[in-house]
């Protein structure tokens, strides 16, 4: 189950390697942006995301 009013920017933050978390594909363009931002931050740590849409979800993977 998607949950729909799920916090972006703090779940992405918590999110270690390997970790997936999604979002219905109505946050699609919130999710896109803030994993974007947090990628931009984080560079030095070498903090990157692989973003998914599978159907009606929107699936966010750390890769690094």
């Amino acid at each position: 189950m998607v949950e729909e009013n799920k916090p972006v920017m703090p779940t992405l933050k918590r999110m270690k390697v390997g970790d997936t978390e999604i979002w219905p594909i109505e946050r699609l363009d919130v999710v896109r942006v803030t994993t974007g931002r947090i990628s931009a931050i984080k560079r030095r740590e070498g903090w990157k995301f692989q973003m998914k849409t599978l159907g009606l979800v929107v699936e966010v993977t750390r890769i690094s």
